[in-house]
């Protein structure tokens, strides 16, 4: 909760710099278009190419419908102007008929749209482009208009689980786009991470952003190099601080047991055992192995700052102290990078050309630096092009541009480079967490009932997606 606190405390902040806005500006009613004056003539194209937006979705940072009317600014007439992204997608020799969608954040509405959407696509209809977060998110509760201090809902995405979506065939090939691709550096895209969207049919899916579950340190305290070979075992035997970077993760902390999900028998390929071993490893050593190490350390997820001061997790920690990360390695070796949003077209759209000339642009530099990813990275993740965030690359926070310092930047580029392989996140990430606080709060069920109960959940609905 303490993350969320702080994020909250972000949002705001946020909406004191927006002016006195009512809640009903905060948060998009439902689907959106900015079109309309701008471009007369798409009120006569009865078919847009269209773009659904879910970055909202997963958020910290709310009004995504604001941000992208007011995408850019143009010199007009005088002065700066904001200009939404269609327009500036039309400036930019782009297809000069979008219609954007935001789905709705409002838990009711949001269903109803869902539902409507997904039985629109299995009817071979559906958005043109889709550029949409993964996992499951959470948002502030909502009662008669007003927004619940302190109280959260979750929100689920689209796809639940985009790998199965990937087998179904709901999205375009891009490989012969990506050849003639304007905006984005193939190259520069974290290549381990881009493979999550990857099929024996091609490139279906194009990773936008990304993290990745390490324990930060101190550099006076620890010595570590990411490791492509390290199993998660190999930690709790790896000297007084590895054991417990390797039971400090909370957010993603199946990762520790990835790969998690068997995708082609549509279950879990872990073992009930190995669960049990895990997470009694965790309860049952953590106070043993923060004394043992006696140094500050926090959980960390690569992600987007207003800030890298990590006083803010552990006051053991100094704001200029340079640290060190150390990932949370796996059964099976190495560690993991968790795709948290990703742009994709419909395969069923009747304009591919113009659709991958959007999502060409979603992926190039400018994009990605843009207001647009702060609603994904800020507090969440981190961009797929390399070379970003630096203090000449800096990026979006959703209200000003960021960076890291030189030996954050250092030990992120350490982590990105050595990861051994990623997946898109999925409600199973929500569900490895809620279990460590069911057991942790249990006074009645066996330890053993617990994990069999979430297991079987698990396995329902992998069989369900």
């Amino acid at each position: 909760m303490r993350k969320i606190s702080i994020l909250f405390i972000a949002v705001c902040f946020l909406t004191l710099l927006a002016g006195c806005k009512t809640n009903e500006t905060l948060i998009p009613e439902g689907v959106s278009s900015y079109a309309s004056e701008e471009n007369p003539a798409e009120k006569e194209n009865a078919s847009p190419l269209r773009v659904l937006i879910d970055g909202e979705y997963g958020s910290n940072i709310y009004w995504l419908q604001e941000s992208l009317a007011n995408y850019d600014k143009e010199y007009i007439h005088g002065k700066w102007e904001g200009i939404s992204l269609q327009a500036k997608i039309e400036n930019m020799g782009g297809p000069s008929s979008v219609e954007i969608e935001i789905a709705p954040i409002r838990e009711n509405e949001r269903d109803v749209y869902l539902t409507s959407l997904r039985t629109e696509m299995m009817s071979g209809g559906g958005p043109d482009v889709f550029a949409c977060g993964c996992g499951t998110g959470y948002h502030q509760k909502e009662t008669n208009g007003k927004l619940n201090d302190g109280e959260w809902i979750e929100s689920e995405p689209l796809f639940k689980f985009p790998q199965q979506a990937m087998k179904r065939n709901m999205f375009l090939a891009l490989d012969e786009y990506i050849e003639k691709a304007q905006f984005m550096e193939w190259d520069k895209l974290t290549p381990v991470v881009m493979e999550a969207g990857r099929t024996e049919k091609g490139q279906l899916l194009l990773p936008m952003t990304y993290t990745v579950a390490t324990t930060a340190f101190r550099e006076a305290d620890v010595e570590h190099t990411p490791s492509k070979d390290m199993k998660w075992e190999d930690m709790l035997s790896g000297g007084p601080h590895m054991p417990l970077a390797a039971i400090a993760v909370l957010d993603h902390m199946g990762n520790g047991l990835a790969p998690f999900a068997d995708y082609e028998h549509d279950k879990l390929a872990v073992s009930e055992e190995e669960m049990v071993r895990y997470y009694s490893e965790k309860l049952d050593n953590r106070e043993k192995y923060k004394e043992e190490s006696d140094v500050p350390y926090t959980g960390f997820d690569l992600k987007v700052l207003h800030e890298y001061d990590l006083s803010v997790y552990d006051e053991g920690f100094d704001k200029d102290n340079p640290i060190v990360l150390v990932p949370l390695y796996s059964r099976n070796g190495g560690y993991m990078a968790t795709v948290t949003s990703f742009a994709g077209i419909n395969v069923n759209t009747k304009y591919p050309d113009e659709a991958f000339w959007v999502v060409d642009y979603l992926l190039g530099e400018e994009c990605q630096r843009s207001i647009l990813y702060a609603h994904m990275t800020f507090a969440q993740a981190v961009p797929t092009l390399e070379g970003l965030m630096t203090q000449d690359t800096a990026v979006s926070d959703g209200i000003e541009t960021v960076f890291m310092p030189d030996s954050f930047y250092e030990q992120f580029c350490a982590v990105r480079d050595n990861i051994s392989f990623a997946d898109f996140a999925t409600p199973l990430d929500i569900e490895f967490r809620q279990l460590y606080f069911d057991l942790l709060n249990s006074s009645q069920k066996s330890r053993e009932s617990i994990i069999h109960d979430a297991y079987t959940r698990m396995n329902m609905q992998l069989a369900e997606s």
